[in-house]
């Protein structure tokens, strides 16, 4: 597969812009023409998944974002040409955005077809050839998925790899042009090592533990709800939602309990609720209750939201009801595993200092959140801790915006994509330039030089050691 990708791009060369229109259009056709077999596969593969959700998670997500790209495509192929002055002088210089060749994806269980398909799209505009690797776990959707691709592409255009023909491993270890991953950090981890064995360049959008800080000037059931609804985004199952939230110690008790409110007005049953998203399997949603487990028996408080009469957690459909932690030490596993399941932390604090300071000695998640205003404490969190991004007031606003860059820095990825950021990713910047001297800058810089030109040299280099000494000595 990928080298019949490889050998046909050489050949055809750079795609024009309607081709690539073309191609994300089919993209769309087979995302749209198959969402009802997706859907019900996304469905068995967790258990409990509402239609709705992935329609609107996984299907029409990017839609928006591949009709802005497809707009706006001839513009973003046009060349750079810097210095247009220069051309007076005889030198021309361009910069193009070309394709990189074959573009290698591998997509996490959470979001599976969402985050497969938003990257492929960004590759095509690009004028890419892709390779799709979806997760394993979700085994149906994969499959579906690799149904569909031939009736909308060529082999040599987009292809599907299921487990059965590659492992992850296998597939990371191909020489792509480019690897984009998205998952966990740890598994980000053996994504680059493989890849660095052909210095293949990555992209990886991780994770992390995603602080929301409630400020003092936060009205406090509204932001309660808000990261309350924000949390259960797929059960909690999203690199974005928010893992712990600081709240001014006066209020975090008013806050608990707005945010236990909260969730039993959204979810009046969860065990016989097909609206509320399972845990993907067993061993996630063992591991979410041995974090709970663990939090317990370090002296943590631990109150579920699960309505009155109803046995949960639930071993058979993998729920877990909505559930608040307070009291986290640095002993316990909650206070540095990602959750990825419906579980928040809640902590207090007097100053937001404290919060900074806290922040500080972790690594950077792929998003904060700020419930409050746009005020000195606001503009002091910003520059005073990382993440990817920072969202103020609501739930994944950056990641919803395609003018926007979205991406981790440090542990919670590197590179960023959606819109022309993605274009960007998936391009490379292939400069050209020429000149109509009568001479030639090579018999300049070869050896041997003159003596007046060895003069010239040293007495140029001591000029600019004066003019930065000078401009050191302003500074001070």
């Amino acid at each position: 597969m990928f080298a019949r990708q490889r050998s046909v791009f050489v050949a055809d060369g750079f795609p024009d812009a309607a081709i690539r229109r073309e191609r994300i259009d089919r993209l769309e056709a087979m995302l749209l023409d198959g969402r009802e077999r997706l859907c019900d596969a996304l469905a068995l593969d967790y258990g409990t998944r509402p239609q709705a959700l992935s329609l609107v998670a996984d299907v029409i997500s990017g839609l928006n974002e591949m009709a802005y790209m497809q707009k706006n495509l001839e513009r973003w192929m046009r060349p750079e040409r810097p210095k247009p002055l220069a051309r007076l002088a005889g030198v021309t210089m361009e910069a193009h955005p070309v394709p990189l060749g074959v573009v290698g994806i591998i997509g996490p269980w959470n979001f599976p077809l969402q985050l497969v398909a938003q990257p492929a799209a960004a590759a095509l505009a690009a004028g890419n050839r892709v390779m799709l690797r979806p997760s394993s776990t979700t085994p149906r959707m994969t499959q579906v998925l690799a149904e569909l691709a031939p009736r909308f592409f060529s082999a040599d255009e987009l292809v599907v790899v299921t487990k059965e023909i590659a492992s992850g491993a296998e597939f990371a270890a191909l020489p792509f042009d480019h690897l984009f991953f998205t998952g966990s950090t740890a598994t980000g981890k053996q994504i680059q090592r493989a890849a660095a064995e052909n210095l293949t360049p990555v992209t990886l959008e991780l994770g992390g533990k995603n602080p929301a800080v409630v400020a003092p000037t936060a009205d406090i059931d509204r932001a309660a709800t808000r990261i309350g609804a924000a949390r259960m985004v797929n059960s909690g199952q999203t690199c974005l939602s928010p893992d712990l939230a600081f709240v001014p110690v006066g209020h975090v008790e008013s806050f608990v309990d707005a945010l236990i409110g909260s969730w039993r007005d959204r979810y009046p049953r969860v065990a016989d609720n097909d609206q509320y998203v399972s845990i993907i399997d067993e061993q996630q949603y063992r591991r979410v209750l041995d974090v709970l487990d663990d939090a317990a028996a370090k002296g943590a408080t631990i109150r579920s939201a699960a309505p009155d009469g109803e046995l949960l957690p639930a071993a058979a459909s993998r729920k877990i009801a909505p559930t608040v932690v307070t009291g986290v030490t640095d002993a316990m596993r909650i206070a540095d595993e990602e959750i990825f399941g419906p579980v928040l932390a809640v902590h207090g604090y007097e100053d937001i200092a404290e919060v900074i300071d806290y922040l500080g000695g972790r690594p950077s998640p792929l998003s904060s959140y700020w419930y409050g205003d746009d005020d000195h404490d606001f503009r002091r969190f910003f520059r005073s801790t990382r993440s990817g991004s920072v969202n103020r007031n609501d739930f994944g606003l950056v990641n919803a915006m395609h003018h926007l860059p979205f991406g981790g820095v440090g542990r919670s990825g590197m590179g960023s994509y959606h819109g022309k950021f993605g274009f960007d990713t998936f391009s490379h910047l292939r400069p050209i330039a020429a000149h109509g001297f009568p001479f030639s800058l090579a018999s300049i810089i070869a050896t041997p030089y003159s003596p007046t030109m060895t003069k010239a040299i040293v007495r140029y280099a001591e000029q600019q050691r004066k003019a930065v000494t000078k401009r050191l000595a302003r500074h001070r």
